[in-house]
């Protein structure tokens, strides 16, 4: 996947300086209703790199899954707040594109679920799960729940 990340760099290089160590910061899931909207080209690039980025992140890049399946959420309403996150997702690939996949099996696997209460502009959740053999991942997923849900307890439980 190394020839793949650099040549979606190589399309992306031209809006984006430095690297960083996170794929998002803490304001991802925030939205503006005042932000400017993307001109077409720039919708274009983005709509073709998500598309891209999903493919990424369901086979080798876990680490980059949950601000991949937030901007998905975005893609009918694109302004250039959510074009900074994605420049962001980017520029965190730039830093670790050559980071590997590692998965070492041993007796204990382990799960980890974890769920964002009314998060989205729907009032939906956010859930993520995340399942280990030993060490890397065997599965990880990371969603908007289907239900609008009247508290945490029944979000978790969704």
């Amino acid at each position: 996947m190394f020839e793949y990340i650099n040549k979606m760099l190589e399309e992306f290089s031209s809006d984006m300086e430095g690297t960083l160590k996170t794929p998002a910061a803490n304001h991802l899931f925030m939205t503006y209703e005042n932000c400017d909207i993307l001109d077409e080209a720039k919708a274009q690039l983005f709509r073709h790199l998500m598309a891209k980025l999903l493919y990424l992140c369901r086979r080798t890049r876990h680490d980059i899954q949950k601000a991949i399946a937030f901007l998905c959420t975005r893609l009918n309403k694109l302004d250039k707040d959510e074009f900074k996150k994605l420049t962001r997702v980017m520029q965190y690939l730039c830093r670790t594109k050559n980071m590997k996949l590692t998965i070492d099996a041993n007796e204990h696997p382990n799960w980890w679920v974890d769920s964002l209460y009314a998060i989205n502009l729907d009032t939906r959740s956010h859930s993520g799960v995340y399942k280990t053999l030993g060490k890397g991942a065997k599965y990880s997923g990371s969603y908007k729940q289907k239900l609008n849900t009247k508290s945490s307890t029944e979000e978790e439980l969704s």
